[in-house]
């Protein structure tokens, strides 16, 4: 049983209360944390996740009573964590692969001016992340842009690409190989540290990526286990990658069964 299944404090949704949200699930990263993010429009998105839950289908019902733990604070300190390893997002455009609702992309734009980069949601299907662009658009938010499409049939220019819940690691690196310019990066939200290495290093090797960090998360073992990897793009993707999407998704079921970072 996690600890968010047992009793903590319950905490406001405005910023005052995320904030101390924050400063009680890690106290100890609290000070370098609450500098680098606009309180306010975390707040609003949270809003909007609640309000626009029902009609968008966001969240399983476990997930619904732990919005805040489980997809903004966690999301957050993910951002912490990888601000860290490469330093500001200032220059980059940061895209997230199958981001839903925008999770955890949109927290990319709520990092303070001078940290925050251009930011593209992808996902392929508009049912979640159409509500998430008419809340852009409602608030005047600027430096969002919105792809409908599928990541293996798209070939762009991000510095930094990331997912959550999406293609099971390491086959979106795959997935994502046309979409991240060289010496750029590619980092996974995971759950489980549960990889064949060789079927790792083959996968990324023919995608044209290598890693060059993990990084475990224990300040987020309330949720379960979390960690991140750092792969840089230092080469092109072999010919043929990413190979069809079926293919991928019947590889990655045989190995490992559906991404497991909820689990």
């Amino acid at each position: 049983m996690t600890e968010t299944e047992t009793s903590h404090p319950e905490f406001n949704h405005d910023p005052d209360g995320i904030q101390a949200a924050v400063k009680y699930r890690f106290p100890k990263d609290a000070e370098q944390i609450l500098p680098l993010f606009d309180w306010e429009l975390v707040s609003l998105f949270l809003a909007f996740l609640k309000e626009k839950n029902q009609a968008g289908g966001f969240f399983s019902k476990r997930d619904t009573n732990e919005i805040l733990d489980r997809h903004v604070l966690e999301s957050i300190f993910h951002i912490y964590k990888l601000c860290n390893t490469l330093g500001s997002f200032n220059k980059m455009k940061v895209g997230d692969a199958g981001t839903g609702p925008g999770i955890p992309g949109f927290f990319f734009r709520c990092l303070v001016e001078k940290e925050r980069p251009k930011l593209v949601l992808l996902d392929s299907q508009r049912r979640k992340l159409s509500h998430t662009e008419t809340f852009v658009k409602e608030n005047k938010i600027s430096g969002v842009e919105f792809l409908f499409a599928r990541a293996e049939d798209w070939k762009t220019d991000w510095n930094l690409g990331v997912s959550r819940g999406f293609v099971p690691y390491p086959w979106s690196a795959e997935v994502l190989s046309r979409c991240i310019i060289k010496e750029g990066y590619y980092v996974p939200f995971i759950g489980k540290d549960e990889f064949d290495a060789k079927i790792e290093k083959k996968i990324l090797t023919d995608s044209g990526f290598e890693v060059i960090k993990t990084v475990f998360l224990p300040e987020l073992e309330f949720l379960g286990m979390r960690h991140i990897k750092v792969l840089k793009k230092v080469g092109s993707a072999r010919q043929g990658i990413p190979r069809a999407w079926k293919l991928l998704e019947k590889e990655s079921k045989e190995f490992y069964g559906k991404d497991r970072i909820h689990q």
